[in-house]
């Protein structure tokens, strides 16, 4: 066994696991926000006339929308999401409406078929001034870059070969493969004696 090769195996593996809950849990940090307001400066709706205004915003994990309003006299405001036939073809999914009030606000959560669409109408026999502001919040969670997350993985896989590799050559390799160098006897000087006399011509 080579005691030390298990150990190189071990801090291999441990970076490989700390690689790997880098790239699990760095997507996960802050996330993308992105707000779309469009402001409608006061204009004048004629009597017995209707308009169409949109309001622009971006799909994501979580969504929001508000719209405030306001007008001079009683006007009708839908707000509908735009329909899944050409726009001139008629009402999408009506996410609020008002049929005669002078101002309004509404807020709700997605996800919407954008761009959203306000239907405007003046039943009065005179002139309505108007202004709206709509805003469109979109939340998307953070993501690494692919090319970086294939480093990742990759440097991941390899830290792991070699720290397997050599928790397994740590344990099964012998410990002295080559075999060691023969020990040093040490002998008394009577026994180098009697050696030295047996090796003497005279016997």
């Amino acid at each position: 066994m080579r005691p030390w090769l298990v150990v190189v195996g071990v801090v291999f593996l441990t970076l490989a696991a700390g690689t790997l809950a880098a790239l699990y849990f760095t997507g996960d940090g802050n996330p993308t926000v992105s707000t779309v307001v469009t402001p409608y400066a006061p204009f004048t709706l004629g009597p017995n006339a209707s308009e169409r205004l949109t309001f622009g915003g971006s799909n994501g994990t979580s969504e929001q929308f508000n719209l405030v309003w306001r007008a001079s006299a009683a006007i009708s405001v839908v707000l509908q999401e735009t329909p899944t036939c050409p726009a001139s073809c008629g009402v999408g999914h009506v996410l609020v409406n008002w049929t005669s009030n002078v101002s309004g606000s509404w807020a709700g959560s997605g996800p919407f078929r954008f761009p959203i669409q306000c239907l405007l109408e003046n039943p009065g026999a005179g002139p309505a001034t108007v202004s709206l502001t709509g805003r469109a919040v979109a939340t998307n969670p953070t993501h690494l870059a692919l090319d970086f997350e294939l480093m990742l993985g990759a440097g991941s896989a390899g830290l792991l070969l070699v720290g397997g590799l050599a928790i397994f050559l740590g344990i099964f390799l012998r410990g002295d493969p080559y075999g060691s160098a023969p020990g040093v006897v040490s002998r008394s000087a009577e026994d180098v004696e009697e050696i030295a006399g047996e090796d003497s011509p005279d016997h």
